[in-house]
């Protein structure tokens, strides 16, 4: 999780965010210079800075001296904490870029469960079984700990694939799409639904049946993101 940073910076960077997301600025485009962002949203330049600094590490904008600042003319290369950033702040990504993460989320797991049929041990059917239970007990009306529960449940499968990289790659679109899956999870049958596909899953594993497993996952997958993407949330 990347590290908690000071409210104003927080504020200043959704702002920021937001402006570049309304404006439908173009990969390369010359954004506002600092003295205009700090003019627009009454904050000094200190904090302006700060905030494209986390966007500059980031590779979401480029500052280039004596010229000015600049969205990334490659969006390919920004990285992936870009999109946990939008989670953290609660803004909504564009439909399209939520698609596209979705999509890449789905490659990845497909690929994750053939290898956790294949690698899993008596130790990870144990721990995703306690899963399975805690969820069939837990309450809808708690939300935000059902979520947890979920994600629980698909790191799990990345333990069972033994392969922490593709845990890692996969969790930034988790937390993206935190607060949607929090809204999906207050429904009691979705919560059914979704535990009934984990304990599916759960068997196949145990079976090593990878075929089985990963036509269960690729239902479950569907089933959720196409609420998802019905799901709007806002700052």
């Amino acid at each position: 999780m990347s590290q908690k940073k000071p409210e104003s910076t927080s504020r200043i960077l959704a702002d920021i965010l937001t402006l570049i997301q309304k404006r439908e600025y173009e990969p390369g485009e010359r954004l506002p210079s600092e003295r205009e962002f700090s003019e627009r949203f009454g904050v000094g330049r200190g904090t302006i800075r700060e905030a494209l600094s986390v966007l500059e590490r980031l590779r979401y904008l480029k500052r280039k001296p004596n010229s000015g600042i600049y969205l990334t003319s490659t969006p390919e290369r920004a990285s992936l904490e870009t999109l946990g950033l939008f989670s953290e702040l609660g803004l909504s990504l564009a439909s399209d870029k939520l698609a596209e993460a979705l999509e890449v989320r789905h490659i990845i797991e497909m690929h994750a469960v053939q290898l956790a049929c294949e690698r899993r041990t008596d130790d990870d059917l144990q721990l995703i079984a306690s899963i399975v239970d805690r969820f069939d007990q837990a309450d809808a009306s708690r939300s935000h700990e059902v979520c947890e529960l979920d994600f629980e449940f698909h790191m799990a499968l990345f333990k069972a694939a033994h392969n922490t990289v593709l845990a890692q790659l996969v969790t930034p679109f988790y937390i993206m799409s935190a607060a949607r899956r929090a809204i999906f999870f207050s429904d009691p049958d979705r919560c059914r639904k979704s535990n009934e596909q984990h304990r599916q899953l759960l068997e196949f594993l145990r079976e090593r049946d990878v075929e089985s497993a990963q036509r269960v996952l690729a239902m479950h997958i569907a089933r959720v993101d196409a609420e998802l993407r019905d799901i709007s949330i806002g700052r």
